[in-house]
């Protein structure tokens, strides 16, 4: 029986969703994107902080009193303390304020990204949640508001390479969220996936491939989202929690290879908030398996992987520093 790779495009959670799923027909390929449609519409109207209907906007309308919530939401919420445990803050969720106070108060190709609305002070009193998993509830602190866009776009990759190998039988796949990117199987039974990494200053230019036949892919950049205040001044949408305004690092764009593109998007973040030093320190005493390309904000590329992975994982034209990860 011939079987072949099938590509889908969809638009969700305000970035470009892509899928490419090994099938046995077009009539199986046909009922693939409709999984995947329904998938992403449902994660959408669940943690979009810009749709007032969404579940997450019900649970920030309900901040400081306890508020049942879905499954999915309990598992996200579950998974985003342990990271902000993890990485002692850095990560965090509460940064729904801080992302208006910037600028960034709606869908981001709605944003006038000349001139958008921004507070230089805002208040802002220490954000936390108490969660009830076995009831599915959760309290948050009066006055918190929550934004759950990158731990959520990982999370739904993750889970939908997931249900597409178990429930679905796809041995070979590519879940890619708006750049954090699932895959599983190798694009053929002799060849693995090829994943393109950009540079944070333009697009169209590849800086790397990450070669893989299991896996993830996150990137994270200040590049990314962009835009200015009515001021002229500079704005992206990294918040740094110590200071609840975009971060300033020395880091232009991180991408982290793993086995969890969930792990990967949250430390491809924390390292762009971090810099290099303490980003490397972090990853260090936290995930000495994952590997990261990083660009400065000067331009260079930093390395930091095996040493047997270098050529086998990596193909880079330039790489300026090499970190040997298992010193």
């Amino acid at each position: 029986m011939l079987l072949d790779l099938h590509v889908h495009r969809c638009r969700a959670m305000n970035t470009e969703m892509e899928t490419i799923l090994l099938s046995q027909s077009e009539q199986m390929s046909r009922a693939l994107e409709q999984i995947v449609n329904k998938w992403f519409y449902a994660v959408e109207h669940r943690f979009s902080r810009f749709l007032p209907e969404s579940e997450l906007s019900y649970l920030n309308s309900h901040s400081g009193r306890l508020t049942l919530v879905s499954g999915a939401m309990a598992e996200v919420l579950a998974l985003a303390e342990a990271y902000r445990i993890q990485t002692q803050g850095i990560f965090t969720p509460f940064v729904y304020d801080a992302l208006h106070a910037a600028g960034y108060d709606q869908s981001f190709e709605k944003l006038d990204r000349e001139k958008a609305t921004t507070a230089d002070e805002f208040s802002f009193s220490p954000a936390a949640m108490t969660l009830h998993l076995a009831m599915k509830a959760v309290q948050l602190r009066t006055g918190s508001h929550l934004d759950l866009g990158g731990i959520a776009k990982g999370w739904s990759a993750e889970k939908l390479a997931g249900r597409l190998r178990r429930k679905h039988g796809i041995k070979r796949g590519l879940v890619n969220a708006g750049g954090d990117v699932q895959v599983w199987g190798g694009s053929s039974s002799d060849t693995p996936w090829y994943i393109g990494v950009s540079s944070p200053w333009n697009r169209d230019e590849e800086l790397a491939i990450a070669t893989l036949r299991e896996g993830s892919v996150a990137t994270s950049s200040v590049w990314g989202r962009r835009w200015k205040n009515s001021q002229h001044k500079e704005q992206h949408h990294l918040i740094d929690p110590r200071t609840m305004k975009p971060g300033n690092s020395d880091v232009a764009q991180c991408s982290i290879v793993g086995d969890s593109v969930i792990a990967c998007e949250i430390w491809a973040k924390v390292v762009c908030i971090l810099g290099l030093k303490s980003g490397e320190a972090m990853l260090r005493k936290h995930c000495p398996r994952l590997e990261a390309l990083i660009v400065s904000d000067m331009g260079d590329i930093h390395l930091f992987a095996h040493p047997h992975h270098g050529k086998e994982r990596w193909e880079i034209n330039r790489i300026d520093f090499f970190h040997d990860i298992t010193m």
